[in-house]
């Protein structure tokens, strides 16, 4: 009797010793690249927050082999230009925790087993598009915005409703087994930590609450991010670096959220006063964008600073950032120009200005010019988004 009862308070002992060894999880539902144009979302702010949570490890949504390739999804920017770049600085390990399905499972639903290459011209948003925030909430939403009780609403109505066609619904069944599969993978992470750790997990929005679920459900504990509360201007001077602001300003004044007419003027300005010693080229040309979309100059005053910009800029000199990732191409996930040089660049805005003031042979001429620096595919494409986005 005596061995069954030390052999049972061992069990228990034990059970209970497991049982406190579980870390500390904080799951962040973020919008991707949301950090671009949502002055609540900037780099900084997210640089602050991790600090704040001092995580033992972050955990990214990229599957493991891609991850070990330095591979990212384009428009995932919180990864590989905040989350990455400080989790090295300060030594936190990163552990890719994202799931895709087989190639074969991938060309029974969509045709193909390459989701990731977007084809010759993409489309202007959406599946295979530019990354775009035509909808102006994502402006100013709260960092918190995952945790609010109308985001976790909508969230569930949308994994529970069935769509009235079947044949439409592998996105959603997709989305619920990758997001199972991402806890799963966590939880696999969480193995290597103990109670005095705390694991972040950042993740799109959508995954969050049901990670969460599963999660808690293992006997995890949770920590809500907004316990961890808001952030101060001072804390954000702090978290902030140079290069942010100029991938900002690229952002909201050269590609796609400035065609559609929707750049966040505040965060523009605050970039703006970051780099106001600034006298570089890629400063005046983002201030001219700017000035033009106040209405402070016309487009004739605009055309006699870009020819003075073109004699005063390096023929090879390249942006700060533009978040091209397949170099071969023309575009980047935002802009249909993104991989000109800034060079080449300032002329084709000199151009869309010569248009805009109707004066159809400088127009030509300055077109041509650029065109016929390229040859292959950027060419062509180039003359595509040139009439795509300039001439229509």
């Amino acid at each position: 009797m005596k061995i069954h009862f030390y052999l049972v308070l061992t069990i228990l002992l034990l059970s209970n010793f497991v049982f406190g060894q579980k870390p500390k999880v904080v799951v962040l539902g973020i919008e991707h690249s949301s950090q671009l144009i949502n002055y609540n979302h900037q780099p900084a702010v997210l640089r602050a927050f991790i600090n704040r949570v001092n995580p033992s490890a972050i955990c990214i949504e990229r599957s493991p082999e891609e991850y070990l390739r330095n591979d990212f999804y384009e428009f995932t920017f919180e990864q590989q230009e905040v989350v990455i770049p400080l989790a090295k600085q300060n030594q936190i390990p990163i552990y890719p925790i994202d799931w895709l399905p087989s190639s074969d499972d991938l060309k029974l639903a969509f045709g193909t087993d390459n989701l990731e290459t977007p084809s010759f011209i993409r489309n202007p948003s959406g599946f295979w598009g530019f990354t775009v925030f035509s909808d102006s909430t994502s402006l100013d939403k709260s960092f918190y915005f995952a945790d609010e009780f109308e985001y976790t609403k909508t969230n569930k109505e949308w994994y529970g409703t069935y769509p009235q066609k079947l044949q439409y619904d592998f996105a959603r069944r997709l989305f619920l087994y990758r997001t199972f599969m991402q806890a799963k993978r966590i939880q696999a992470v969480l193995k290597n930590f103990n109670e005095n750790n705390t694991v972040l997990v950042i993740v799109g929005a959508l995954h969050k609450n049901e990670i969460e679920e599963i999660i808690q459900g293992n006997g995890f504990t949770l920590i809500s991010p907004k316990s961890f509360g808001a952030f101060i201007e001072t804390e954000i001077n702090d978290n902030f670096i140079k290069k942010d602001a100029y991938k900002i300003l690229n952002f909201n004044l050269l590609g796609m959220q400035a065609n559609i007419g929707n750049p966040n003027m505040k965060l523009v300005k605050f970039a703006f006063d970051k780099i106001i010693e600034d006298e570089n080229t890629e400063r005046k040309l983002y201030k001219i964008k700017y000035n033009l979309l106040l209405n402070k100059i016309d487009s004739e005053s605009a055309i006699k600073k870009y020819k003075r910009l073109i004699e005063d800029s390096q023929p090879q000199k390249n942006f700060n950032w533009t978040g091209v990732k397949d170099r071969s191409r023309i575009d980047s996930y935002f802009d249909p120009f993104g991989n000109l040089n800034l060079n080449q660049r300032i002329r084709l805005e000199l151009a869309r200005e010569y248009l805009n003031t109707s004066n159809k042979k400088l127009y030509n001429k300055t077109k041509n010019e650029l065109i016929n620096k390229f040859k292959g595919l950027k060419k062509n494409m180039l003359m595509s988004y040139i009439e795509t986005y300039l001439e229509k």
